[in-house]
């Protein structure tokens, strides 16, 4: 269930309520005493009038500057706040006209009831203010996660107090985006403690679900008591920070599209002095059955068991793999059909941990910023492959020769099988040979070691299965929103 953010509110602490009292109480004394007593005349009144006037300007400045005053005191290390809710607002106005009326009509008993109500307030506040002593939190996330996919982050809550307990504490963490695109607030979400014993430790947990990729950060962590009364409250700021990576969104390619590109890189073997490279390898000697060819007897063997022998072969295709991703932000691309192209190149990406596959992976990205990344083992591959392919931005000049650089000196041009996915097919179909012919020989053909696929709607049609799941639908949202599970 989703949980929305709470609207803003004008924060209403107990600093506002303490300079809106002396304010009232200072001008309402300036106005009323001097008639009844003269004494109050003169000096007296004037001082009155400049207390309440210098009351009343810090309030305002309270409530317009009030959450970067606290912000700013937060960063000092004055993190706690007490505010007053709604509903000690309520029990505070009552207070006050008892309080008045019985000043102004002289009657004992409003002002009897004026004193047992200031009972509880006290009460409430002494058990807010030692609810949140020696409190410490720790939040445990997941780093990296792919977008659509929950978010479980726990938060601990500890108690170090000796003798009591503390209850009901509300823990707020705040979602913040750290690009320059989503550097605003994405929304908070509260985990509710009911009590944690002297001594003890409590755990909650709630869940995200980020539906754009990029990088995030949780924090700061601000935790809050009502208990026993909700008249008052106390929050407390801790600065505990961490950052989430949501990677792209893997969608599914046309099977057609796939056996088209495999059967490229199987046309463009090569010979290589490395064992194991297109060829078949030794894999063990067993006793010939029925079927087995006679060329693959093995006569040593044979001849030293008594017995027919052959040596099996184990088939190891080696396939290089280069994924090329070209963004630029002055095309016809949409937004969503850049997000798409970025899905489908972490899906190559990925593509490399199954199937056994061997040999070099590479990708190059090219926007706002550039990255280069090779590797021999899959699995470390495609996790630094899907790291950049998480945060990469289009701009406005991508440095297409650079990548072409990197990738030949790799070696990705001349042996291996290329992707390349561009938001400027026109360009790139012009530029690759002038580009490509001071990197690679003249004999060379690009064409037959390069896909290119335009990274527009009637493009990736061509390649990316319809019935994808929504990832259009999730990537048209401008600012990625979050999902809070409480």
């Amino acid at each position: 269930m989703s949980s929305p953010e709470p609207p803003q509110r004008i924060p209403v602490s107990a600093s506002l309520i303490i300079q809106v009292l002396v304010a009232f109480a200072c001008l309402l004394g300036a106005i009323i005493l001097p008639g009844w007593y003269p004494e109050f005349r003169g000096a007296t009144q004037v001082l009155l009038y400049a207390v309440g006037g210098i009351a009343a300007i810090a309030a305002v400045v309270n409530v317009t500057f009030g959450r970067r005053i606290s912000q700013m005191m937060a960063r000092m290390g004055l993190r706690s706040r007490v505010v007053i809710p709604r509903e000690g607002l309520v029990y505070l106005g009552i207070m006050l006209l008892l309080a008045v009326g019985g000043l102004v009509g002289h009657s004992n008993m409003l002002l009897l009831v004026f004193g047992l109500m200031a009972g509880p307030w006290i009460l409430n506040g002494w058990f807010v203010y030692m609810a949140l002593r020696s409190i410490s939190v720790e939040r445990r996330p997941h780093d990296r996660v792919m977008a659509g996919e929950p978010v479980v982050v726990d938060i601990t809550v500890s108690n170090c107090k000796r003798l009591m307990s503390s209850h009901m504490l509300d823990v707020r963490d705040e979602v913040t985006g750290t690009q320059r695109r989503n550097r605003q607030l994405m929304g908070a979400s509260i985990v509710t403690i009911a009590r944690i014993p002297a001594g003890e430790r409590r755990t909650g947990h709630y869940s995200l679900t980020f539906r754009q990729r990029g990088r995030y950060r949780l924090g700061p962590l601000r935790v809050s008591s009502r208990f026993p009364l909700g008249i008052g409250e106390r929050a407390q700021v801790f600065p505990e920070y961490c950052d989430i990576l949501i990677r792209p969104r893997l969608i599914r390619l046309r099977n057609d599209w796939l056996r088209q590109l495999h059967a490229q890189a199987e046309s463009n073997q090569r010979e290589s002095s490395r064992r194991g490279v297109f060829e078949d390898e030794f894999h063990r000697i067993r006793e010939f059955r029925d079927g087995d060819s006679p060329r693959s007897v093995h006569w040593r063997s044979t001849a030293r068991r008594g017995q027919l022998m052959v040596q099996e072969l184990h088939q190891n295709r080696e396939s290089s793999l280069f994924v090329l991703l070209d963004l630029s932000n002055e095309s016809q691309s949409s937004s969503d059909d850049i997000e798409l192209a970025i899905s489908m190149a972490a899906t190559l990406c990925a593509g490399r941990t199954s199937g056994g596959a061997v040999g070099y992976s590479m990708l190059a990205v090219t926007g706002a910023a550039p990255a280069f990344i090779c590797d021999l083992k899959p699995a470390r591959f495609v996790n630094e492959a899907l790291d950049a392919l998480a945060v990469c931005q289009p701009s406005a000049s991508p440095a297409l020769q650079t990548a072409l650089q990197d990738l030949a000196s790799a070696g990705g041009l001349l042996h291996g099988q290329g992707v390349l996915i561009t938001t400027r097919p026109e360009y790139c179909h012009l530029a690759l040979t002038d580009l490509c012919a001071d990197l690679v020989p003249d004999a060379f053909d690009l064409a037959r070691h390069l896909t290119i696929v335009p990274a527009t709607a009637s493009g990736l049609a061509d390649v990316v299965l319809t019935d994808a799941p929504d990832t259009a639908a999730q990537s048209a949202v401008t600012d990625p929103t979050v999902e809070a599970v409480r």
